[in-house]
């Protein structure tokens, strides 16, 4: 329940390396916000575009970071920022996502007077093989949800601890839906498709660019880096206490090898960075990948 004095959403974006596109994207959502906190995690930051950004509102606060923090920890720098503000939600978001339907923002709002609600994501795909429960005519329980287009319980953040900053990128999002239901925290989706995202970078699932080919989805190397060793990390987290999910993930991982193997451009290079990150589970290293 909101309380006297509470403000009700702030929003939040974690930038790396935008490209113009960036402001469309926040044009889309911009309007029902109190206020959007620009996490800057870029290499190199590009000073037009942050000044056209720091132009769209007098809503937006730009955050610059001195070095590429991970998204964990720019998403529990604006929980804390928006906690000191007296916000009770935090809309979080990809620099990458956007709103193409904003009545999300009409509904969502009828229901945070349940304080059981962990977070409310609007969905971007159909293809969720995952589980759902009907909750009501807009929303469905569900168990995992991205990270990018969820309004997220800052009371429910602060209970259970925010996210994992050691996980730097991967991972991030299933540990924090662990985290929200293993304290009886509800999570909700939309049952229909409001926002879109882009997950990687498309490419020809044969190396022959024929017509009909199906695309896939392709990660910068350094990310299969991440993705072993946060899969890896949370295997063993959860495993005496949701050895389901450790199987998922563990098989996910055994996936995504094997396409590696048989599919990927430039195999030796994707097998140098998957394999660094299971050296360094087994080393119990973690935060940003260090060369």
């Amino acid at each position: 329940m909101v309380e006297e004095n509470e403000k009700l959403m702030a929003g939040c974006v974690v930038l790396y390396n935008p490209d113009i596109s960036i402001i469309k994207n926040i044009e889309s959502y911009l309007h029902f916000l109190d206020v959007l906190y620009i996490v800057d995690n870029s290499d190199n930051v590009d000073r037009d575009l942050v000044k056209d950004l720091c132009l769209l509102s007098p809503k937006v606060i730009y955050i610059p970071q001195d070095s590429n923090i991970g998204v964990a920890s720019a998403l529990n720098l604006s929980a804390r920022v928006a906690i000191k503000g007296k916000y009770s939600w935090l809309l979080t978001m990809d620099q990458d996502s956007y709103f193409h339907r904003t009545d999300f923002f009409n509904k969502w709002t009828g229901i945070v007077l349940n304080d059981k609600i962990g977070l409310i994501a609007a969905s971007y795909t159909t293809e969720y093989d995952r589980w759902q429960k009907e909750y009501s005519a807009e929303f469905n329980e569900i168990h995992f949800v991205i990270t990018s287009g969820n309004v997220i319980n800052l009371k429910a953040w602060n209970g259970v601890g925010g996210f994992e900053d050691k996980l730097f990128i991967d991972e991030v999002d299933h540990d924090y839906c662990l985290k929200l239901r293993k304290n009886g925290y509800k999570i909700l989706i939309s049952r229909e498709i409001l926002m879109g995202h882009q997950i990687g970078e498309f490419y020809p699932g044969d190396l022959n660019d024929e017509p009909g080919n199906k695309k896939r989805t392709l990660h910068r190397p350094v990310r299969y880096y991440y993705m072993s060793r946060n899969v890896l990390y949370l295997c063993k987290k959860y495993f005496f206490t949701d050895f389901r999910f450790v199987l998922a993930r563990f098989y996910y991982l055994i996936k995504s090898l094997t396409k590696i193997i048989l599919m990927y451009p430039d195999k030796l290079t994707y097998l140098r960075f998957f394999f660094a990150g299971v050296r360094d589970f087994a080393l119990s290293k973690y935060s940003k990948y260090d060369k």
